[in-house]
């Protein structure tokens, strides 16, 4: 079984003294329990609020663990980081929780040990290792994630204005962002007026044709 990513309400957040924090989705009356890294934890959103979260299922012998991300190219990392010698989920998540995706990757191909063992638990052997195995696929990696950066920063100003008009009519957060991934999934465009429409109609505001 393979999960893409949850969306739902965050019911609960928990911070532990261990490797990873704890956060509960709530998906259609189901809550489940997302192993995350201190980072993500601080910045998936507030209690109450609708969350589509980059997730993998981790699964050791009768334990399976869910792991969420605050983007998909953190769960691309997480994934290359457990095919390195040594390197399960729990060093997987403390690694991507350290550094941004665009740090880590950059460490890896500048060979930078030293920066990379700034993670808890990633000593000097380890750092090599992950220096040795990844570096020419991190550098192909890199490569294509630049180009996708460059269409999702154009594509996250249209969201940011499209926000700002629906919360300057009302709208809360929490309804704003269902919209706009309802918008999204229909594939109306990348333009704002058709998303303000769409998402207008869809929270049932009638709009002039």
């Amino acid at each position: 079984m393979l999960f893409a990513y949850l969306r739902g309400v965050i019911e609960s957040k928990e911070l532990t003294a261990g490797s990873s924090d704890r956060v509960v989705i709530d998906v259609a009356g189901f809550g489940i329990e997302v192993q995350v890294s201190r980072r993500t934890l601080l910045t998936i959103g507030q209690l109450n609020e609708e969350v589509r979260l980059p997730v993998a299922l981790a699964i050791r012998e009768n334990d399976w663990t869910i792991f969420g991300f605050a983007s998909v190219a953190e769960k691309e990392l997480f994934a290359l980081l457990q095919s390195v010698t040594g390197i399960g989920p729990k060093l997987a998540l403390a690694l991507v929780g350290t550094f941004s995706p665009a740090d880590l990757a950059q460490a890896i191909i500048d060979e930078d040990q030293k920066m990379i063992t700034q993670a808890p638990g990633v000593g000097a052997k380890v750092a090599q290792r992950i220096i040795l195995e990844l570096k020419s696929r991190i550098e192909d990696w890199q490569e294509k994630h630049a180009a996708v950066k460059a269409a999702e920063d154009g594509i996250g100003l249209i969201s940011e204005e499209v926000r700002s008009i629906l919360s300057g009519l009302g709208y809360t957060p929490t309804e704003v962002s269902m919209a706009l991934s309802e918008a999204r999934n229909a594939n109306i465009g990348e333009d704002v007026e058709s998303l303000v429409r769409y998402s207008l109609k869809s929270l049932g505001s009638p709009v002039s044709s």
